[in-house]
């Protein structure tokens, strides 16, 4: 036996959680909007290190959490699914009466841990890593201005409007 100081268990109070410095880098994080990172941090405060797979939060739940209405909670869950951050284990079910025994609220992933229930895996899928923004579409560098005089009946482009020298020919400069 260790002669050493027992460790005595943590209040739930004294409870923490890390964001580690590879997932705040992350793009998918870089493009979180506040409601989903509020939401994100209620997901992970409900993670106690054996329920991932099993972590309860309805939509109203979420609602009275991060303190806004149910219009950016939905849009916050939809985010942090589209950017792997989460995934549906159970949807939830409400089409029972109320205390009925297949009344619940949507279960939870969080891809940054391993699942535990209802199974235990040993590696985290990491989805929001893998996640990339979508490109814009940007105009092409070549394309033709054109002159506001012109209507869409007209050319789009005409010979007077061509550059010449890097000066436009009806320029009278």
């Amino acid at each position: 036996m260790s002669k050493g100081k027992r460790h005595k268990r943590t209040a739930p109070s004294d409870r923490f959680f890390q964001m580690h410095v590879w997932l705040l880098n992350s793009a998918a994080w870089k493009a979180t909007t506040p409601f989903e990172r509020a939401l994100y941090f209620e997901l992970k405060q409900l993670h106690n290190g054996q329920n991932n797979g099993d972590i309860a939060l309805s939509h109203r739940e979420a609602a009275v959490l991060i303190n806004c209405s149910n219009k950016p909670v939905a849009a916050a869950f939809k985010g942090l699914i589209e950017k792997g951050f989460i995934k549906v284990a159970t949807r939830g079910s409400f089409q029972w009466k109320n205390r009925a025994p297949g009344r619940r609220s949507t279960r939870w992933i969080l891809t940054e841990y391993p699942v535990d229930v209802p199974e235990r895996s040993l590696v985290a899928t990491k989805e929001f890593m893998r996640w990339k923004p979508e490109e814009k579409q940007r105009y092409a560098e070549s394309t033709p201005l054109v002159c506001p005089k012109h209507t869409i009946d007209d050319a789009m482009v005409c010979r007077e409007h061509t550059i010449k020298a890097g000066v436009y020919a009806h320029d009278t400069r």
